[in-house]
């Protein structure tokens, strides 16, 4: 009996060993977008990106010649949390919507209201939206129609709470998205 107890102990000690080991591996899980080249339209600060440069090009782009862009020459458009209150002005409005390219909003509160939506401004929506769990927003437009695509990506959960330390698997899922829609495009 006691060689059966002390060979239970020395397996439940192995399981726990095991069980602690894999729950502490975090890296194992990076997101990291391995497809075809994007070239993403950037309205602010360059994100720091999992991604290596020969496969996110990157290019500074200001918020007020958007209306004037080649958009054929961007497979989509980030515009950083400093900009949201200027980028949710109604000018800009039927670029988002028919710019036929997804746009996406860094640290929107007001997730994409203000954007497709102009009744308040991007204050307001935020008060009322109050979104905190949100990295990104993004919408994409149908020139054909009045109704579009949207995409909510969330900080990752850990240890029941929002981690918002490192967010470069989100833009990771972003890039994702980018290319399915340039996918789609083509086809």
């Amino acid at each position: 009996m006691k060689k059966n107890m002390k060979i239970f102990s020395i397996l439940t000690v192995l399981i726990i060993s095991l069980i602690g080991c894999n729950s502490e591996q975090t890296d194992t899980g990076k997101e990291v977008y391995e497809g075809e080249k994007l070239n993403i339209g950037i309205v602010g600060k360059t994100p720091e990106i999992n991604e290596n440069k020969n496969v996110i090009n990157f290019k500074k782009i200001s918020l007020e010649g958007i209306n004037r862009l080649d958009l054929k020459s961007y497979d989509a458009v980030i515009i950083s949390k400093d900009y949201l209150s200027k980028a949710a002005n109604k000018k800009y409005k039927d670029t988002y919507l028919n710019g036929q390219i997804p746009f996406f909003f860094v640290e929107s509160k007001g997730s994409i209201l203000p954007f497709v939506d102009n009744s308040l401004t991007y204050k307001q929506y935020a008060d009322r939206v109050n979104d905190t769990q949100s990295y990104i927003v993004g919408v994409l437009g149908n020139p054909n129609g009045d109704n579009y695509n949207t995409w909510q990506y969330d900080y990752a959960i850990k240890n029941d709470k929002f981690d918002r330390t490192d967010v470069k698997d989100i833009y990771s899922r972003v890039f994702k998205t980018v290319e399915k829609v340039k996918k789609e495009k083509r086809s």
